[in-house]
């Protein structure tokens, strides 16, 4: 097992080969601004997608709360805990760590665009240079150069055992902060040769931008290192939470499921129900009537459209419902063997998280539509700043809330329906 400081000189040396390559073009072959340029735009891509696959394989507690990820799907995946093991390979994907990932290479692919299009579109477009045929070969090599680099460095992430001990959001935030260094090397670059500044300028201005991107990177633990030493807050220390662990047995427990057909109708609801949806299919169906009322035709573009809007959306609200509750089942000791706590389990990925037999007291019950089509109930509490929700019960489920079943059903036959909190449909 490497020591940090070993792992780092050996990162810096990896670096210094891949920063190397741009250099020898310049001084060597004789590259343009354009052909660097384009070689740093196509690393920051291969950093971005090394990143990426560093953060699929991390085994750390991710560091983001939850409920920011309450939307459809996301929060599906960001709630729950355990992981989807490989079939050959002796890795597995955590899957709380895929919305910080999707998250990650939509906001990257976005500046990635940016980057290239002013970067080296400008530039070009600029100057009118374009590469011959001996720089097109060379810089060919020289992607292909930097991109075997980023992926010696993932491999010795992961062959080293890095991946156990890190939250996914490390990798991810060091490829957006190179990102962000190596991208303003090339916005600033192209700006200063769009206002006419002298190519050997912009050259030795992107090489030390970059270089300076990348050595930061590699000390950032130097530097979490002091933010954890004083009391200066700079933002570098990392917040490494752990998973709490949880032990369930089905033996002696009471063991119960939501209704599979009630799950997946609420899905549907759940989907439907999304903002999204309701914006988008609520436009294209007013813009197709306006359009029907004022032209000859119908415009069967727009309901259309509408119509494939509210497809898509059910599909997506039937499969975030059907991850979060399909596989659960919620397991109570028996009181001859000291049970108090309700553990949440889900059959496919293990268990998720447990409350204490006073939470359970605290349970409110309430019916949503598919409840009353179905004849189920759904219990939902609030601890810790988060809502546990348990959907689409039986009704002879009532002891699960910490009551016994006479007084829950008299319970029932006394009360109202609750409606459901604003925003929280989502939650597990």
């Amino acid at each position: 097992m490497l020591t940090p400081s070993e792992r780092r000189r050996a990162k810096v040396a990896v670096l210094m080969a891949v920063n190397a390559v741009p250099l020898v073009g310049v001084l060597a072959l004789d590259w343009s601004l354009v052909a660097l340029l384009a070689v740093y735009w196509v690393e920051l891509g291969a950093c971005l997608v090394g990143a990426a696959v560093k953060a699929l394989f991390a085994e750390g507690k991710p560091t983001y709360n939850a409920d920011g990820f309450s939307w459809l799907v996301f929060g599906a995946l960001s709630e729950k805990r355990g992981r989807i093991s490989l079939p050959v390979l002796p890795l597995s994907i955590q899957v709380a760590n895929l919305p910080a990932i999707l998250m990650t290479l939509a906001i990257g692919s976005v500046g990635w665009a940016l980057f290239g299009a002013i970067g080296v579109g400008g530039v070009g477009e600029t100057t009118g240079a374009t590469l011959t045929d001996a720089e097109s070969v060379s810089v060919g090599l020289g992607v292909l150069a930097v991109v075997v680099g980023r992926a010696v460095d993932v491999g010795r992430y992961l062959l080293g055992g890095a991946y156990a001990s890190v939250p996914p959001q490390q990798p991810l935030r060091s490829a957006l902060t190179s990102m962000a260094g190596t991208g303003s090397a090339l916005l600033i670059g192209g700006g200063f040769v769009i206002a006419g500044a002298p190519p050997p300028f912009v050259l030795a201005f992107v090489l030390a931008v970059k270089l300076l991107a990348d050595i930061v990177g590699v000390y950032r633990d130097r530097l979490e290192a002091f933010d954890e030493r004083t009391s200066v807050e700079l933002g570098f220390a990392p917040d490494t939470p752990e998973w709490e662990r949880i032990e369930s047995s089905r033996d002696g427990s009471e063991i119960v499921r939501p209704k599979p057909a009630a799950v997946v109708v609420g899905g549907v609801v759940r989907g439907l129900r999304s903002p999204l949806a309701l914006v988008l299919g609520g436009a294209l169906t007013l813009f197709g009537l306006l359009s029907t009322a004022t032209t000859d035709g119908v415009a069967v573009e727009l309901l259309g459209g509408a119509v494939v809007v509210a497809g898509a959306f059910t599909a997506l609200g039937v499969f975030d419902w059907s991850f979060r509750y399909l596989a659960m089942e919620y397991r109570t000791a028996s009181e001859e063997i000291g049970g108090e706590k309700l553990v949440g389990y889900d059959r496919l990925l293990g268990p998720q998280w447990r409350l204490s037999r006073e939470s359970r007291a605290e349970m409110e019950r309430a019916r949503t539509v598919t409840d009353r089509l179905f004849g189920t109930e759904t219990l939902r509490v609030e601890r810790d700043g988060r809502e546990y929700r348990l959907p689409h019960l039986p009704p002879d489920a009532a002891g699960i809330g910490g009551q016994s079943p006479s007084v829950a059903r008299e319970f029932r036959l006394v009360s109202e329906p609750s409606k459901p909190h604003a925003g929280n449909e989502g939650r597990g």
